[in-house]
């Protein structure tokens, strides 16, 4: 595990992801949706700071240029001709937790249409935290050990683009649809009211105004997985460093389920995504021999 030494690289690092989150907390607050685009140009003033602006874009346009590929074919999967499911992601949920879903439960427990609540913000803020974080973390780990930054990046465009199959074959209704369609009762869109209700707009870039959207890619939920990929290149590089993220994704968990969004069986797949990713990736010596060994002609 690395110490931590007050020198100028820590320094450094430490400031620009100050810096970095200083730019997410300005951009809630100004109601500026903080897409990876965005975002991107942020990062690279951090990079120029840092005196490394030619090397930030060598390393980074690829990685962005096909995260922005996968958004936009992400909202192609939403035209896909397999029937949709919704009923039978319902009884799946509702078999998990003993005839009930988990979001009814909290719902009913914790939301009230007339009026926001702190944790109803609290969680539409940890909802649009989906990109920033694993790019803040990238960024950390290009800041600090390149290899380790290469097979985050590598881990998350896999588990991304694995993602947007599933979305293709398999098209499955979060709670808010199941709701709008009548296999669900009293289930809200909690993030969309709660941005009505405060005054919020969805202010998009100018690319992601243009993109399709996807309502039925919900299984696996990337909102799941993305923060148990970040756990997990984290721990790479420092436990002390994942054990104090390690609650982050029961956060997230809890708030995708709070808000509609997904259901606990969309996150049970997307943890898993989030892990095979990671094996293929950061071991894939390991799962090449295995293949190679499973392969092997009988003698």
């Amino acid at each position: 595990m690395p110490t931590i030494k007050l020198n100028r690289e820590n320094v450094t690092t430490a400031l620009l992801i100050i810096y970095l989150l200083g730019i997410v907390i300005f951009m809630v607050v100004r109601n500026i949706s903080i897409t990876p685009d965005r975002f991107f140009v942020f990062l690279l003033i951090g990079a120029v700071i840092a005196g490394r602006g030619i090397s930030f874009l060598r390393d980074w346009l690829p990685f962005v240029a096909l995260l922005l590929g996968y958004e936009m074919l992400r909202g192609f999967a939403a035209t896909t001709s397999f029937k949709v499911h919704i009923e039978d992601i319902v009884a799946a949920e509702r078999l998990l937790f003993f005839g009930n879903t988990a979001t009814e439960f909290l719902q009913d427990l914790f939301y009230r249409p007339e009026r926001v609540s702190w944790y109803d913000i609290a969680a539409s803020v940890i909802y649009f935290l989906h990109f920033p974080l694993p790019l803040i973390v990238g960024f950390f780990l290009w800041l600090r050990r390149k290899a380790e930054y290469y097979k985050f990046v590598t881990a998350l465009l896999l588990l991304s683009f694995a993602a947007f199959l599933t979305y293709l074959l398999f098209p499955a209704a979060p709670p808010w649809y199941a709701a709008n369609v009548g296999a669900l009762n009293g289930v809200y869109k909690i993030i969309n009211l709660t941005i009505d209700q405060i005054g919020w707009t969805w202010n998009l870039s100018s690319y992601y105004s243009q993109l399709n959207p996807n309502p039925v890619a919900a299984i696996p939920s990337l909102h799941s997985a993305y923060p148990v990929l970040v756990f997990l290149a984290l721990r790479r590089y420092s436990q002390r460093l994942a054990w104090v993220f390690s609650l982050y994704p029961i956060l997230v968990w809890l708030a995708i389920v709070y808000t509609g969004e997904h259901y606990v069986v969309d996150i049970i797949p997307g943890v898993i995504y989030a892990l095979v990713a990671y094996y293929l990736v950061y071991h894939f010596t390991q799962v090449k021999n295995f293949v190679r060994l499973r392969l092997r002609p009988l003698r």
